[in-house]
């Protein structure tokens, strides 16, 4: 029995240096904060003055604590996980700073404040689209504005010395 473990404790000491070596990290750690962007199935959580990147996979799930102690659990789709939302994220670290969520709880009341947020934000994102829509037609037309004017110029200019010609020619005549 002696015998056996101190093997497997050699064999943990050889393994966890090996570990190490390829960026494998299983630290656990635990991230309070609120999400500020969502690209795909990566979050970007604000958390105490810093921004942790959180990944999703298959495996996170995602609930919100209900009743009066937080001991009734509703489990919900990632989807819910929209910027705006606080959310507390249980995971592993890895050493490229990113957290591999497992568990990521949030308050129902605060994802409602949320999708109301988002809400409200849709109609401004379309508006604010179709405004850049407009503007760049206007830079268009404006350019095609100013090269007009540069070419009525040009036709004015050429018009004077012709109509000054003309003129020196009438005076001269009479």
């Amino acid at each position: 029995m002696y015998r056996k473990t101190i093997i497997a404790s050699l064999m943990t000491m050889f393994f966890l240096p090996a570990g190490s070596v390829f960026g494998v990290s299983d630290e656990k750690t635990e991230v309070k904060g609120m999400i500020i962007s969502r690209t795909g199935e990566t979050l970007l959580v604000s958390s105490s003055g810093r921004k942790v990147t959180v990944v999703l996979t298959d495996d996170t799930r995602t609930k919100d604590n209900k009743g009066l102690l937080g001991l009734r659990k509703e489990y919900m789709s990632n989807t819910v996980l929209i910027p705006g939302l606080k959310v507390k994220v249980e995971g592993v670290s890895h050493n490229e700073g990113r957290v591999v969520a497992k568990t990521i709880s949030v308050d129902g009341d605060d994802l409602e404040t949320a999708q109301m947020i988002q809400a409200g934000l849709n109609p401004t994102a379309e508006q604010v689209g179709a405004n850049i829509q407009a503007i760049e037609g206007n830079k268009q037309n404006i350019a095609t504005n100013q090269q007009s004017i540069a070419a009525n110029q040009q036709n004015i200019a050429a018009n004077k010395q012709g109509h000054s010609g003309k003129h020196r020619s009438f005076l001269q005549v009479g």
